[in-house]
């Protein structure tokens, strides 16, 4: 059980009280209650999570690099009292569940996801300061193009009146 239950012939993702019922069935000829199953998730090691999403594209590398570049941003900004605005399209998804799921202790809870098509999701272009939190959002109608990156950036202008660093 170490493993997925894939790896022991059943055809699932992940381990749950069910997944033991099955597999103890199938291996030892035995029906275990519920509780009894939940029983042996503990004593394995398992505890329920509520798992994380692990975006398939990222980049260890990339993401070093750039919190390296960021923290020199932070200083720049600091000098120049500059405010620092992540900006970028926001969606709002129909993603995967993320429920809670036994995992052994220790070992993260992770959900596999992939973007959905674009009809699935409402979008938005945002900006986002790290250090205060404010938010600030524009909704999109159909496709980006340059007049509303234009148009986005026209209006944190008029919102904000000290110097930018838009990333």
């Amino acid at each position: 059980m170490q493993g997925s239950p894939r790896a022991v012939g059943i055809d699932v993702a992940k381990w749950t009280w069910k997944v033991v019922r099955q597999f103890v069935a199938e291996r030892f000829g035995r029906e275990l209650s519920s509780r009894s199953c939940l029983n042996y998730l503990h004593r394995l090691g398992f505890v329920r999570k509520r798992p994380k999403k692990r975006l398939l594209k990222a980049n260890n590398e990339k993401r070093k690099a750039f919190v390296g570049v960021y923290a020199g941003l932070r200083a720049e900004a600091e000098a120049k009292g500059a405010r620092i605005l992540f900006v970028d399209e926001a969606h709002f998804r129909a993603d995967v569940d993320l429920r809670a799921q036994w995992v052994l202790r220790g070992q993260p809870a992770l959900v596999e996801t992939t973007s959905p098509r674009r009809g699935e999701k409402a979008s938005y272009y945002s900006a986002v300061c790290l250090e205060t939190g404010e938010v600030d959002a524009m909704t999109v109608l159909g496709n980006t193009k340059a007049e509303t990156s234009v148009a986005f950036l026209k209006q944190l202008r008029a919102k904000y009146t000290e110097p930018l660093i838009i990333i």
